[in-house]
C-alpha cells in the first residue's frame, strides 16, 4: 500500500490562481462585461479541477491535516476562506447577471406581445373589416425566440 502525500504547493497554487480569476471574473460582472465572463469560463473549469485534484488526497483522508505544519495550516485555512468567499460573491453576481438578463427578456417578450399587428382582412364568411388579428412581430435576442 503506497502512503497518500499532499502537496501543498499544488493545493496553494490552485487556489491562489482560482481566487485570483475569481476576483477578475467578479468585477467583469460587476461592469456587466458578459463577454470576460464567458473568456474566463474555460479557464475557471481547469483551475477548479486542478484545485479538487490537489485536496482530494485530503478528502480522502482527513488525518493528512496532522501532518502539515502550523504555517502550512494557517495558509491553507486563509487560503480556503478567501475562496470561499470569492466563490459565494461569484454566484451571487452570477445569479443577479441572469436575473437581469431574464427581466429584460421577459419585458422584451412581453412587448412584443403588446405590439399586435392590425390589419385589413377577408373572414370565414367572405367579410372584411379592420380587426385586430393578433399577429405579433418576430423578435431575435441571443437566438432563444
Amino acid at each position: 500500500m503506497t502512503e497518500t502525500v499532499l502537496n501543498i504547493d499544488d493545493i496553494v497554487w490552485a487556489c491562489t490562481n482560482l481566487c485570483e480569476l475569481l476576483e477578475f471574473e467578479n468585477e467583469a460582472l460587476m461592469r456587466h462585461d458578459s463577454r470576460t465572463v464567458r473568456e474566463l469560463t474555460d479557464n475557471k473549469t481547469a483551475l477548479a479541477r486542478i484545485y479538487e485534484n490537489a485536496i482530494a488526497p485530503l478528502a480522502d483522508d482527513p488525518h493528512l491535516a496532522e501532518t502539515l505544519e502550523p504555517e502550512q495550516k494557517e495558509e491553507l485555512t486563509a487560503l480556503g476562506l478567501r475562496l470561499k468567499a470569492l466563490v459565494e460573491e461569484n454566484a451571487l453576481r452570477l445569479r443577479a447577471e441572469i436575473d437581469a438578463t431574464q427581466m429584460l427578456m421577459d419585458a422584451m417578450v412581453n412587448a412584443v406581445k403588446a405590439n399586435t399587428t392590425n390589419s385589413v382582412h377577408y373572414g370565414p364568411a367572405g367579410q372584411y373589416g379592420n380587426q385586430g388579428t393578433g399577429e405579433q412581430n418576430s423578435l431575435a435576442f441571443n437566438q432563444t425566440l
